[in-house]
C-alpha cells in the first residue's frame, strides 16, 4: 500500500507508474516522517504552481520526471543516499541512479540529477529546464514558503492536513549539520550548507568570507 494511497480530493492524482511507485516506497523506507512528507508536498506543489503558470503535464513538462525529482530530492539526506559530497549533489546522483534503474531515458535521469543538485540554489534553478525550475519553486514553497501564492491554497491545505510539517525546517538543519559533524567533506565554502552548518556550529573550524579573502591568490 502507498503512502499516497486515498489522497485527499483538492490534491488529486499523481502519475502512477512503476518508477514513481517505487520512488515513493524508496522515500518512505529511507526517509523519517517529516522528509517524506516535505518531499511528497514538493511534489504536489510543484505541480499546482505549473497549472497556475499555464504548464500542461505532458506537453510542457514530464510529470512523471517531475515527481521523481521531488519526491527524491532530499535523499540525500538519508543513510540510502549520502556520500562524500553537499547532501544535494549526493542526492543528485542517487536520485538520477535510481531513475536509470527504473527504466527513465539519460534525459530525465540528467534532468532530476540537475533538480536534486540545483534545489537550493536560488537565482539558478529557475534558469535550467522546466522541472528544474518547477522541484526549485515547489520545494520552496514549502520549506520556506518562497512563492507559496503560486500554489492553489486548497491544495496547500489539503496537502499539510494529509502530511503534517512536523518541525520541518528545524530536523532538516538538524540532519545537514550531523552529516558534516559526522562527514566533513559535505561542507562546501560560501553555500546554502555552510549557512546552516554556522548557524548551529557558530564555532566550526571552517574559513569563512574573511579568510578566504585573507587568504593568497596563488602559492608562493
Amino acid at each position: 500500500m502507498s503512502v499516497l494511497d486515498n489522497l485527499p480530493e483538492e490534491i488529486g492524482r499523481w502519475p502512477r507508474t512503476a518508477a514513481t511507485e517505487a520512488a515513493i516506497a524508496f522515500t518512505a523506507e529511507h526517509a523519517p516522517e517529516w522528509l517524506l512528507n516535505h518531499s511528497v508536498r514538493s511534489y504536489f506543489y510543484a505541480r499546482s504552481i505549473a497549472t497556475a503558470t499555464n504548464l500542461v503535464a505532458g506537453t510542457d513538462y514530464d510529470d512523471e520526471t517531475l515527481f521523481l525529482a521531488t519526491v527524491l530530492h532530499d535523499i540525500g539526506l538519508t543513510d540510502a543516499g549520502q556520500g562524500p559530497n553537499r547532501f544535494e549533489v549526493d542526492g543528485a546522483f542517487r536520485a538520477a541512479r535510481f531513475a536509470r534503474e527504473h527504466g527513465l531515458s539519460d534525459v530525465a535521469a540528467d534532468q532530476i540529477w540537475d533538480a536534486v543538485a540545483l534545489h537550493t540554489s536560488s537565482g539558478i534553478a529557475p534558469h535550467k529546464h522546466v522541472i528544474c525550475a518547477l522541484a526549485h519553486f515547489g520545494i520552496g514553497a514549502d520549506i520556506f514558503a518562497f512563492g507559496v501564492e503560486n500554489v492553489d491554497r486548497a491544495v496547500l491545505d489539503a496537502a499539510h492536513a494529509a502530511f503534517p510539517y512536523l518541525d520541518l525546517r528545524k530536523n532538516i538543519h538538524d540532519q545537514l549539520v550531523h552529516q558534516i559533524d559526522e562527514k566533513p567533506s559535505k561542507w562546501v565554502p560560501l553555500s546554502f550548507v555552510d549557512t546552516v552548518y554556522r548557524k548551529y556550529r557558530p564555532d566550526n573550524p571552517f574559513p569563512g568570507l574573511d579568510e578566504l579573502l585573507a587568504g593568497p591568490v596563488r602559492p608562493d
